[in-house]
């Protein structure tokens, strides 16, 4: 008997020991039936404890899903991303009250002709001679309102070619290009014509000048007598002078459609002011 109220005790001590409190108990004139009656109360203290964490548990599991699904839906709805509608450009107002007419001011070519620029530009032409004294004259004119032009605008230069001088000429205008020295050279060969006195016929002549600028004889052959890029240009020159209808220079043409001539046009102000409003209606067609 007083071993199985030992083993009680030892008993009853080891399940107190797992509880919160840590406190020795008092085990004098424990009755085996008391032990008996301790030890089932702290099963069922015990027992009663652990049912609430597991009812606690549950709601927190819960609570947890919740809380998931809601900062999901959150989510969702913060990733969604709303465009603003973009606002319609305002319509630009269509002009109507041009300056310059037609046949008065310029004329309309019947059938648009090819340019040599960009489609997303309006080409300017400056239809030229070398040999002509206007065109000298004109010439700086012509430099400053290039350097104004607008970012859509592109300005050329076209060699008339009526006759074997023009295209001697032309061909002086195009072998310079092809060896990456017109810029320097165009102004000094409206000079050597017009200040000194040189026509510019003779190769000869024209080599001279060449060899002013550094360019080589080989390299003067090649560009002057033997360049089909040259040979190309004069062609296509000749072509437009024809189409064009040009019989005076110098002329403009925009876009190749229109040609800057007519009885309205009394000086080089005019001339560039015509160009400009046909720019301007090219601009408004597009």
């Amino acid at each position: 008997m007083k071993i199985k109220l030992l083993f009680l005790v030892a008993l009853f001590t080891m399940v107190t020991a797992c509880g919160e409190s840590n406190a020795p108990v008092d085990t004098t004139d424990v009755t085996a039936d008391e032990a008996a009656a301790v030890v089932t109360q702290d099963a069922t203290d015990t027992a009663e404890t652990s049912e609430p964490e597991t009812e606690v548990a549950a709601p927190e599991a819960a609570l947890e899903a919740v809380e998931e699904s809601i900062g999901e839906e959150a989510s969702d709805a913060s990733d969604k991303i709303i465009l603003a509608a973009a606002e319609p450009e305002p319509e630009q107002p269509v002009r109507t009250d041009w300056k310059y007419s037609v046949n008065q001011h310029y004329t309309a070519l019947t059938t648009a002709q090819g340019t040599s620029s960009a489609p997303d530009k309006i080409e300017v032409a400056e239809v030229f001679w070398y040999g002509c004294s206007h065109c000298y004259n004109f010439d700086p004119i012509i430099k400053r309102w290039e350097a104004d032009v607008p970012g859509d605008v592109s300005f050329i230069r076209l060699p008339v070619m009526w006759n074997p001088t023009n295209e001697i000429h032309a061909r002086i205008f195009y072998a310079a290009d092809a060896l990456g020295k017109l810029d320097e050279m165009h102004d000094e060969i409206f000079k050597e014509i017009h200040i000194n006195q040189k026509s510019l016929t003779s190769e000869a002549e024209i080599k001279k000048l060449f060899e002013r600028f550094d360019v080589s004889e080989d390299d003067f052959n090649s560009a002057f007598k033997r360049s089909p890029s040259v040979e190309k240009n004069i062609s296509r020159a000749r072509n437009l002078t024809k189409r064009y209808g040009i019989s005076s220079v110098p002329i403009l043409v925009v876009n190749g459609k229109y040609v800057t001539s007519g009885d309205g046009i009394k000086n080089y102000n005019d001339l560039l002011a015509v160009a400009d409003e046909l720019v301007e209606r090219e601009r408004q067609n597009r």
